[in-house]
């Protein structure tokens, strides 16, 4: 492949577009022929011995010629789907493109297919007798050896440079609607492949351009033959009546509810359109003679509109090729995760709506460009450099990887947990601590008791207060599970921006329908719940152990010497204990400790508020090292996800690199 860059050709029924993109760069350019947009009408007039004219300036041409001049012309559009078939149309098609490249360079437009990688888009369902039927008018044309790349293709790479999804999400099922002038193509990829497609070939806007050229000549009698002894018919048929058509179809997309009035040029008006009129109109379609005698005239044998009896509804056609191939590629409606649209025709409002509706898939999947009829052109100009660029990428994010875990990720998840894990000590030390536990002590403190009754007495209460608890951590983790992976998809999302690629939707989830009973935002997070109700637990646990060797330090101490419980009880039966441990020896003291009902100057001696207050503080201190115990694999569990992540869109990369 030479270095001069690339020439994308979306050789179209309606329109054609053209796209230059330099070869080391991701920057195509659709070519205005003078007309002030991309591309140019499909069209071609013969002018006897002068050369012939294309685009707009052919259609232009025959419009204002004379009934005298006209008679020397042959004005030639929509012949592109029938090059397979007719003779004529492959001619036709040559010509139109060879017409092309020469008046581009009189206008010194750069686009000499010599001097450039020519890619010519095909439509995924066409037959091997079309591809090298195409291959072959392209050579005639002076096109040289053309690379023939699948249509559907060149609009997911368009929607892939655009951002709207990402390397990875691109190897998932993917499903393209390319509905134009003269075919409608279906085609499911997955891994970048055209793994099936399917589509109808005589389904397509010129249909469309049928019923509003018959509904013309309804509403204006005697027109038609005006027209046919003018030689008009097949102008205002083929060109007129299509812009009437597509500004129709515009107006309906914003609001169905209008009501459209549009000039056919010089010859009438059509009036009073509507979107009940025209959906009457569509499901009771039945080709016009002039549609029918133009394409016998090519020799197309296109029998659903040449030979048809019956009024056919164009909706519901749209709707059984589309389950058609369903049906028959075994290609389930669950399978897809987006719905490209392209092609004029794909601006209908029912296109939508048949889609969403026939295979369940939610709107919002569905993607189509302001430009859908240029994306192809686009999107197969670019494969080359954005191949070059994804190999580049894949190894830069490949090397840069670790480093971002280290330098990003991490102190994100230490900075979100940190915050998670003081908030819920705060709240579970107001609310156990201050409401259940140190009433307790301060009534223990006023009154005296035994420790034994103390002792159940904060049980009950914990365990009265269970429910509240469960909703405050409830509402905790809900805080963590929205904002931890929020954070993180905003920071995936500025990184792979960085090298000019989208990571998709929510990659690390969104955590929504959190509960504390099962999975909350996935894998990566830890029982907290489990956690922190084993802290709380421990007054009650704790209690059950020996107050002798509580009192004495003894091995039997376990969890209550290191807690509140411990510090206090400890502390008032150190000084019981003394005086019993005398008279009656130390395993005695133990057990009339735990059950001797102290009077309240004995308690208040050792239970101050400083001790009081250090307790709480040694019970704050304990969640939260139960929280930083039980979020110490956060990090780890996150970094794991982001490569996970991250080797999916390399993943994605290599296949584009491979196409």
């Amino acid at each position: 492949m030479n270095n001069n860059g690339v020439l994308s050709i979306d050789f179209g029924t309606t329109n054609s577009y053209y796209c230059k993109c330099p070869a080391d760069q991701i920057a195509p350019v659709g070519v205005d022929f003078g007309s002030g947009r991309d591309g140019l009408p499909t069209a071609i007039l013969y002018r006897g011995d002068r050369e012939p004219l294309v685009g707009e300036a052919a259609l232009h041409e025959f419009g204002e010629a004379s009934a005298q001049e006209r008679r020397q012309y042959r004005l030639c559009t929509q012949f592109k789907p029938d090059i397979a078939q007719s003779a004529e149309a492959a001619e036709t098609a040559a010509d139109f493109l060879r017409t092309v490249i020469a008046q581009a360079q009189r206008q010194h437009i750069a686009m000499d297919p010599a001097q450039q990688h020519v890619i010519f888009g095909m439509p995924s369902e066409s037959q091997g007798d079309f591809r090298t039927t195409l291959t072959e008018i392209a050579r005639k044309a002076g096109y040289g050896q053309v690379r023939l790349l699948d249509e559907p293709k060149g609009a997911l790479l368009y929607h892939l440079w655009r951002k709207d999804f990402s390397p990875e999400e691109a190897q998932r099922g993917i499903l393209v609607v390319d509905f134009g002038g003269g075919t409608c193509d279906f085609a499911f990829l997955q891994s970048l492949r055209v793994t099936c497609s399917w589509g109808d070939m005589e389904l397509g806007g010129r249909l469309f351009d049928d019923l509003f050229f018959q509904w013309f000549c309804e509403q204006n009698p005697g027109v038609l033959r005006e027209l046919q002894e003018m030689g008009d018919a097949y102008y205002v048929h083929s060109y007129l009546c299509r812009e009437v058509k597509e500004f129709f179809s515009l107006t309906m997309a914003r609001d169905r509810s209008e009501v459209v009035n549009k000039s056919v040029g010089r010859c009438g008006s059509l009036r009073g359109m509507d979107w009940p009129a025209f959906m009457e109109r569509a499901s009771h379609y039945m080709p016009s003679p002039t549609l029918v005698s133009h394409l016998q005239g090519m020799g197309v044998r296109c029998r659903s509109v040449t030979q048809r009896e019956e009024p056919i509804d164009l909706v519901e056609w749209f709707r059984r090729s589309l389950v058609q191939g369903f049906s028959d590629e075994a290609v389930r409606g669950g399978d897809i995760s987006l719905v490209v649209l392209a092609g004029g025709s794909s601006q209908w409002p029912f296109v939508a709506d048949v889609i969403a509706e026939t295979l369940g898939v939610d709107p919002s999947r569905l993607l189509r460009s302001d430009r859908p009829y240029a994306v192809i052109a686009q999107g197969l100009a670019i494969l080359p450099a954005l191949q070059r660029q994804f190999e580049r990428t894949r190894e830069t994010l490949r090397a840069d990887l670790p480093q971002f875990c280290r330098n990003r990720v991490r102190p994100l998840v230490e900075r979100v947990t940190g915050m998670y894990i003081s908030d819920v000590a705060t709240d579970v030390t107001s609310e156990v601590f201050d409401k259940s536990i140190r009433p307790v002590l301060e009534d223990f403190r006023d009154k005296g008791g035994s420790v034994s009754a103390l002792r159940e007495t904060i049980s009950a209460n914990v365990k009265a207060d269970e429910d509240r608890l469960r909703e405050i951590i409830e509402g905790r983790m809900r805080t963590l599970s929205l904002g931890l992976p929020g954070q993180l998809n905003e920071l995936l999302a500025d990184w792979f921006g960085s090298y000019g690629l989208s990571v998709g939707d929510k990659p690390v989830g969104d955590g929504r329908f959190v509960s504390v009973q099962g999975d909350v935002i996935g894998p990566e997070t830890p029982d907290l719940y489990g956690g922190i109700m084993e802290t709380v637990g421990w007054f009650v646990v704790g209690l059950a152990t020996s107050v002798g060797a509580m009192v004495c330090g003894g091995a039997g101490t376990a969890l209550v010497a290191t807690g509140p419980v411990g510090l206090l009880a400890g502390a008032l039966l150190s000084a019981v204990a003394a005086f019993l441990a005398v008279r009656y020896g130390k395993t005695k003291a133990r057990e009339l400790a735990d059950n001797w009902n102290a009077p309240a100057w004995v308690i208040k001696t050792v239970m101050t508020p400083s001790r009081t207050a250090k307790a709480r503080q040694q019970f704050k201190s304990r969640l939260e090292e139960t929280l930083r115990r039980e979020t110490a694999g956060l990090q780890d569990r996150m970094e794991t996800r982001i490569r996970e992540i991250t080797e999916a869109q390399i993943e994605g990369l290599s296949e584009i690199a491979q196409l």
